[in-house]
């Protein structure tokens, strides 16, 4: 059978550049893609640390868009020659959080997430579901193409979240998704800070204009209170997955926290009567609901300012260093500081 490359990851800290199989349809609804472009999400880096749900000897990733090279026979809404984008996260349908309109709490999503438990992107081809594909215009470039999905999930934060002109925002996180929430912020809100850690992030989010706080060096609830003339912020996006219980402590009473970072190996502390106390509103949610169709939208008519968002394009061979850019040492998977924002891989 014909050969394919792929980046395989095999167990916690262990990435491997392989040959495989060329899959092809089998299924009525599938779809095999040639593989553009993927994208490194942060959550790929989550997952070879082992703080992910994750399946071994899986291609990762989730990030990508390709062309349409062959369907199955129930295939009627892509074509072959298309250009689609995919929205990785396979619901089922039929279970009562489907059918309640829930598509993001479906149980099937742990065990058939393309790039996560079910081979993905990080390969020359790719076998997805039709319902999977998105088509994409002319004016989203193959680069861009992979961010929809990534985009999908912060525009369910948006809609969750209604944020408002008169709004004092604060990110907590400036790493892609803190990225995005911040494009719109600057957008809507009246006023918008995000925190960061990391140097190369801290110069990414002055280039676009941001008030930002390094919380290891800085006191972000006092900057906070005093940003927003002792007012604290209206949102707090929490999009590191740690710091939940420093978000709780810059947004003002009656405001809205929104925990969006993922990290399963983090716990935390809260006094419960702080929330009742001071009327906070948590909202939980999870990937994005409906929102793939709108994301094309913003990125076709050019809302957001993405330029500094994409820091390189490279090889999928050369992918195994990328995650060295992202702060990642595969050897010892300690960290380091980062150089990167978005990395892609063109395949």
């Amino acid at each position: 059978m014909e050969k394919m490359k792929a980046l395989v990851f095999k167990d916690v800290g262990r990435l491997v550049l392989e040959e495989r199989c060329i899959p092809h349809v089998k299924e009525p609804d599938d779809v095999l893609l040639k593989v553009k472009n993927v994208g490194i999400c942060g959550s790929d880096v989550k997952i070879i640390e082992g703080k992910h749900h994750f399946k071994p000897d899986t291609v990762l990733g989730h990030e990508f868009c390709g062309e349409v090279v062959e369907v199955g026979s129930h295939v009627h809404h892509v074509e072959l020659g298309d250009r689609v984008a995919i929205d990785n996260n396979i619901r089922c349908g039929f279970c009562s959080f489907c059918r309640m309109g829930l598509t993001s709490q479906c149980v099937d999503i742990k065990t058939s997430a393309l790039g996560v438990m079910r081979d993905g992107g990080y390969a020359e081809y790719c076998l997805v579901p039709e319902k999977q594909c998105f088509v994409l215009p002319d004016e989203i470039d193959d680069v861009l193409g992979t961010q929809v999905e990534t985009l999908a999930t912060v525009v369910n934060g948006m809609n969750t979240l209604l944020m408002l002109p008169y709004d004092y925002v604060m990110i907590l996180g400036f790493g892609p998704i803190g990225y995005l929430f911040a494009q719109f912020a600057k957008n809507i809100a009246a006023k918008v800070a995000v925190t960061e850690i990391d140097p190369f992030r801290i110069s990414v989010a002055r280039q676009c204009g941001l008030t930002v706080w390094n919380p290891n060096e800085e006191d972000v609830v006092k900057n906070i209170t005093e940003f927003t003339h002792g007012r604290k912020a209206d949102i707090v996006i929490e999009a590191t997955g740690n710091a939940l219980w420093q978000a709780l402590q810059c947004v003002t009473p009656g405001g809205k926290v929104l925990p969006f970072g993922m990290d399963s190996s983090i716990k935390t502390e809260i006094i419960p009567n702080e929330i009742t106390r001071w009327a906070t509103k948590i909202l939980g949610l999870y990937l994005g609901q409906n929102t793939m169709v709108p994301s094309i939208r913003i990125y076709q008519e050019n809302r957001l300012n993405m330029k500094p968002f994409f820091t390189k394009v490279i090889p999928l061979e050369e992918g195994l260093g990328a995650f060295d850019c992202l702060g990642l040492n595969l050897q010892d998977l300690t960290h380091h500081p980062k150089s990167a924002m978005k990395i892609v891989m063109k395949i």
